[in-house]
């Protein structure tokens, strides 16, 4: 059941970055457009649009190296134009806040932190940039997500009555799993990936939602310390795409909260890359096209 999971989340999450047109082998492998007006945009046109934003979501697929050296680009240009800003990660968990804390404060040591921390396996390599911009800018960085052990003993026991009262404190204070498009959307998704019983596919859905939920909380509870910094979220891409997941939640907790969504989109060929953007308006405000044998 964990090694399950663990692969299918992986495949779901799985997201991308963007921006400003790379150049890999002298040739193009992505392009991004503003879908509602489908004009061409580069990481600096993005930084300028943020002014009119709270949040930034990131959809991000997690092993595309080139764009993963394009999140590091966005984060330190959009600073320059917002300095007032905070780096909200999936991939770490609430109740590791306190040891991120003291390692941006240069309170313990690298080793120390990422010996207790549970980073992801490609930390060092996709998301160690990331933090290391922070830490050095002396931005603060949100451990967004709910503990991986919650998640799948709530998968596994469909229910959160017997968490340890310890780790009450890392659970979001609203927790929905509706029957929605997002859940359609969700089942598809997993039946993509391998062919599984309905239970199995709730069970499932139920940790899904249950990470929206916290990190949509995660993101919502900073946001009200703090209204005037913006807050940049990197996440796999089907918790935001169409505008869904951690996107609608955050939406219902703070109707009033503008959140520009970027979205990636892969594409064997670019075509006609500003007629393809107005077309996927619903996936989200910024979309990238990467092509396929980038990944």
């Amino acid at each position: 059941m964990k090694l399950m999971m663990r692969s299918i989340i992986l495949l779901i999450a799985i997201g991308m970055t963007f921006f400003s047109a790379v150049v890999e082998a002298n040739s193009v492998v992505y392009q991004c457009y503003e879908t509602v007006s489908g004009k061409a945009v580069s990481v600096e046109d993005v930084s300028q649009l943020v002014r009119e934003y709270n949040v930034v979501i990131f959809g991000e697929y997690h092993d595309n190296q080139a764009l993963h050296r394009l999140e590091e680009e966005l984060l330190q240009t959009v600073y320059v134009q917002h300095p007032m800003l905070a780096v909200s990660l999936e991939m770490f968990e609430r109740d590791v806040q306190q040891l991120l804390n003291d390692y941006l404060a240069s309170d313990i040591t690298e080793t120390t932190f990422l010996a207790q921390s549970r980073p992801w396996p490609n930390y060092q390599r996709d998301y160690r940039p990331l933090v290391e911009f922070a830490k050095k800018k002396g931005l603060q960085v949100l451990a967004a997500n709910i503990p991986r052990r919650m998640a799948s003993d709530y998968a596994k026991q469909g229910s959160l009555e017997g968490v340890d009262e310890t780790m009450q404190q890392y659970l979001p204070a609203v927790h929905r799993t509706p029957d929605s498009e997002y859940k359609r959307r969700f089942f598809a998704q997993m039946q993509s990936v391998k062919a599984m019983p309905k239970e199995q596919m709730e069970a499932f859905y139920r940790a899904q939602c249950l990470k929206d939920d916290t990190m949509a909380q995660s993101i919502m509870e900073y946001y009200r310390r703090y209204p005037d910094r913006k807050i940049i979220h990197y996440q796999g891409d089907f918790h935001s795409r169409y505008r869904l997941g951690v996107v609608e939640k955050l939406q219902a907790l703070e109707p009033g909260l503008r959140i520009l969504v970027i979205t990636p989109v892969l594409v064997d060929d670019f075509g006609d890359g500003a007629a393809k953007a107005r077309s996927l308006q619903a996936d989200g405000d910024i979309v990238i096209f990467v092509k396929r044998t980038t990944l």
